[in-house]
């Protein structure tokens, strides 16, 4: 049952962070290039209603995600937040009248078979880190808070290198979020603290990340690559760092390569990528 209301929060979770990802980049696409990978990206982008609309989408569903992290563990709530991108399709087809193919079916139906095997594949619940893996989670914090400087500095602010960087920090996200719940479950009120700053460090680097990858590359590249991180790379790590380990996994290898499937298949699909971002071409 817990299971059930963790992949239940999952897809709401999922859904406003659909509507977050639609709302910001269609004025993502709007901005200067010469912006790219800069607060005043963020500036700019603050001033516009549309955008701010987005952000509080994404706001809301980060108390859902870490309630969902809460019932349920990372390997199975992670993978469930491909659901978003079915949520995009559904506004293509529905709002923009998009069609619906082969791609799109079987993107569907990966995304919801690999909730399906996770479900029974994947640990209950997080468990606690290990000490190993609460230090990694906090220098991935420390690595990742400079990546939208150093990309700049080296040149490398093209839809690649944001859009992976936006999908490993959005993953990492996760890993921290799941640490908050720990502590705040604990009472250890001042890591609580610790881990909500992290949370705000994490966020504005992907946020960065991922309005530059929007601004400077077609969506159905961009998407595809920062939601399958976003699903994956937790849920892949969190054995590992954690007491828990998956029960079956075998399965759970199958989980996540459908789940991998899955986002590639519909974040390629030009339904899902208009209903992201009206234009698929910078």
């Amino acid at each position: 049952m817990r299971s059930l209301i963790a992949v239940v929060l999952a897809f709401a979770t999922s859904t406003l962070y659909a509507l977050s990802t639609a709302l910001q980049a269609l004025e993502a696409r709007r901005t200067p290039r010469t912006t790219a990978l800069r607060a005043t990206l963020l500036v700019r982008l603050v001033r516009r209603p549309l955008w701010l609309a987005g952000t509080a989408a994404g706001a809301v569903a980060w108390p859902l995600q870490a309630a969902a992290l809460a019932f349920g563990s990372v390997a199975l709530v992670q993978p469930s937040l491909g659901f978003g991108l079915v949520v995009l399709l559904a506004l293509g087809v529905f709002v923009l009248g998009e069609r619906v193919g082969a791609r799109e079916v079987g993107g569907v139906a990966a995304v919801a078979a690999a909730v399906g095997v996770l479900g029974w594949a994947a640990p209950a619940e997080t468990g606690s880190f290990n000490g190993a893996g609460t230090w990694i989670v906090g220098a991935g914090v420390l690595l990742l808070a400079p990546v939208p400087l150093v990309l700049r500095r080296t040149g490398r602010i093209g839809g690649l290198a944001t859009s992976v960087a936006a999908g490993v920090g959005w993953g990492w996200l996760g890993l921290v979020t799941a640490l908050f719940d720990g502590a705040l479950a604990d009472r250890r009120f001042a890591w609580v603290a610790v881990w909500a700053a992290a949370v705000a460090v994490v966020s504005f680097g992907a946020l960065l990340s991922e309005m530059t990858s929007l601004q400077t590359w077609p969506a159905t590249r961009a998407i595809p690559i920062a939601f399958g991180l976003e699903m994956l790379l937790p849920a892949a790590v969190a054995p590992g760092l954690t007491r828990v380990a998956p029960p079956h996994p075998a399965a759970f290898g199958l989980g996540l390569a459908l789940a991998c499937a899955g986002a590639f298949l519909l974040g390629t699909s030009r339904a899902v990528a208009h209903a992201a971002v009206p234009l698929t071409e910078p």
